[in-house]
């Protein structure tokens, strides 16, 4: 079983300050940082580094009365556009010949999984303020949140001292090594609206074949295959977030997709039918991902997260068909 191509969309400065605050104020700024990225208006130029690669992109993104929008470009390796207009997301593929539409909605927020149930996360995470950096030219506040136990990784974010826009971040294994980067390398915050040209794509796509996730449609194939499936055991803070369901564009076989997050750190379970090919089964990672398959009752499992192997491994285990949603 092959990754799921719907998992597209997806600097070291000198410190000035010393620890300070309790977690309180962590928590506030973690508050402040999810309501930036989601209300203002910016665009910039940002540095990932994530499952072994390093990329740059340009980002986009406005918020008014009518909702969110956002345009992300590749700038370099292979050519990639993703367009976000509220729910509706466009992912151009040059390269592949090929645009994906998907009309229900990204499964998680770009470029970083921005936290939620903020009064939740003390639970299973201590949060503390650090010090002050300068990162893209803004002075930056730094926020260190470590995991409680094994389940879960740690990260360190820097948000930009007036907003609380995020402006870098590491996420941190349980060996304490930083395996996934972002960072900006230019930012503009403006007051008022981007123009709209800029939430254009460059490529029209009109020589492309297009791929259309139609959430009716699938709610259809969801009725029709009638197999709908649970995870009997979580780690201790994660829950069932969202479920959905997909077409891989190849063959238009629906994949049922679950997903669970403790607030920080999500998981996603892909479930498809078998095709007769040589499935994979075991466990691999590839910088922050581990991934962990199985088979089961003539179904692939594919379980995926941004968290440590006993995590992906103890979800995937704990598969199991119903005939009833959950």
């Amino acid at each position: 079983m092959k990754f799921p191509r719907l998992l597209f969309v997806l600097g070291l400065l000198f410190p000035l300050g010393v620890m300070a605050s309790p977690t309180d104020d962590a928590r506030d700024w973690l508050s402040r940082m999810s309501r930036a990225a989601h209300a203002l208006n910016y665009e910039g130029t940002f540095v990932y580094e994530h499952m072994g690669s390093m990329q740059s992109m340009r980002i986009f993104h406005g918020a008014d009365a009518g909702g969110e929008r956002e345009r992300l470009v590749t700038l370099d390796g292979a050519s990639r556009e993703v367009i976000r207009d509220n729910d509706k997301v466009t992912c151009i593929l040059p390269d592949d010949k090929a645009v994906v539409v998907d009309a229900t909605g990204p499964s998680r927020p770009f470029p970083l999984n921005l936290p939620t149930r903020l009064e939740q996360l003390g639970e299973y995470y201590d949060a503390e303020v650090g010090g002050t950096d300068r990162v893209a030219g803004h002075t930056a506040q730094k926020i260190i949140i470590r995991p409680r136990d094994g389940y879960r990784y740690g990260q360190n974010v820097w948000l930009e001292q007036d907003t609380a826009l995020l402006l870098k971040s590491e996420l941190v294994d349980e060996d304490g090594k930083a395996v996934e980067r972002l960072m900006f390398t230019t930012l503009e915050v403006h007051a008022g609206a981007l123009p709209p040209s800029l939430f254009e794509p460059q490529n029209t796509g009109a020589d492309m074949v297009w791929y259309t996730r139609d959430p009716e449609a699938m709610a259809d194939a969801q009725t029709s295959t009638a197999q709908h499936w649970r995870v009997e055991k979580l780690p201790p803070g994660f829950r069932h977030d969202v479920r959905r369901f997909h077409s891989v564009p190849a063959t238009l076989r629906p994949v049922e997709h679950l997903v669970y997050s403790d607030g920080l750190a999500s998981v996603s379970v892909f479930i498809e039918q078998q095709s007769g090919e040589n499935a994979f089964t075991g466990s691999s990672r590839k910088g922050a991902v581990h991934v962990y398959a199985r088979e089961h009752d003539g179904y692939s499992i594919l379980v995926i997260g941004e968290v440590p192997a006993a995590t992906v491994r103890l979800i995937g285990d704990s598969v199991m068909r119903t005939e009833q949603a959950p």
